[in-house]
């Protein structure tokens, strides 16, 4: 799977000139030994999830060399820390509101279905409703027309009573009908407005998410997400376990001496947003830098 970036961002992964050095054996040599700094509770992860995806991000170079070249102890002078900031903020921020976006698009959706599905039952029950009304009417009409020839001859024939009473009833009977119809066809009509009006009210409110959403971080923005300064190796942002990963084996990447890489697609290249996370994989630029690196041994 390819890594996607969160809101489009430019995000850069760094490695800073230092005064102070850890020092750092023979490239591809002996393991390079980290422990665990500070990981601030705002990242919402435990000490061993951090060190469980460390595992996974020093593993991707130790199996491209054959051996382990990190070693976790705690006594280590190279530190691994995480520090919460703006960025991290702004990133968490920014995965709420998308999250509620999703969630109001996925309830429009739902509501758009049931809408779609009473709107045709109301319409199907109210055309049927009109040509029985039609039909009612037409046998009433005709029944008033009967009664009222026969009451200007002065009355019905005895033999015509009965059927004409019998149509009498079955008329007062089909408009009790239809009266019930019409008032479940009116109670059909309100839930199709409830409906129609909610689905406008979700579509509303993620629209406005969305202009939120593209205002505050629509556009491309350029930060550092880690940096490796010689000694210590700081995470300031990343979106999921995944791209924490990548990160921390880019940053593991320039703690064993690799440089940064032109193929946007490498772990060590400068920007992310175009690597391979699931799985995480070293790239032919990747595996020729270390190369090269271990060559010097």
């Amino acid at each position: 799977m390819v890594r996607r970036i969160l809101l489009g961002s430019l995000v850069v992964c760094v490695a800073l000139a230092a005064g102070l050095w850890f020092t750092r054996p023979t490239p591809c040599g002996r393991p390079i030994a980290y422990r665990l700094g500070t990981v601030d509770g705002r990242f919402g992860l435990t000490n061993a999830e951090v060190l469980e995806a460390l595992r996974e991000a020093e593993s991707l170079w130790g199996r491209a060399v054959g051996r382990d070249v990190f070693t976790h102890d705690p006594r280590a002078t190279l530190t691994v820390t995480l520090v919460y900031d703006e960025r991290q903020q702004t990133t968490q921020t920014s995965q709420r509101l998308w999250s509620s976006m999703q969630q109001a698009q996925a309830s429009h959706a739902v509501v758009s279905r049931s809408y779609a599905e009473w709107r045709e039952t109301y319409e199907r029950r109210a055309r049927s409703y009109e040509t029985t009304y039609a039909a009612y009417q037409e046998r009433a009409a005709a029944y008033n027309a009967q009664m009222q020839q026969w009451s200007a001859r002065g009355g019905v024939p005895r033999e015509m009573q009965a059927g004409l009473e019998a149509e009498r009833n079955r008329l007062q009977a089909l408009r009790s009908e239809l009266e019930t119809e019409r008032i479940a066809i009116e109670s059909l009509a309100g839930t199709v407005r409830s409906l129609a009006e909610k689905g406008n009210a979700l579509a509303e409110a993620h629209n406005r998410d969305v202009m939120t959403f593209n205002s505050r971080y629509g556009a491309p923005r350029q930060f550092h997400k880690g940096e490796f300064d010689g000694r210590e190796i700081t995470v300031f942002e990343f979106h999921d376990m995944r791209d924490f990963a990548l990160l921390l084996a880019h940053e593991l990447g320039h703690a064993l001496g690799l440089g940064h890489v032109d193929d946007p697609t490498a772990v060590m290249h400068a920007v992310g947003g175009e690597q391979a996370v699931e799985p995480l994989r070293l790239t032919a630029a990747d595996l020729a830098a270390l190369q090269k690196l271990c060559g010097r041994r």
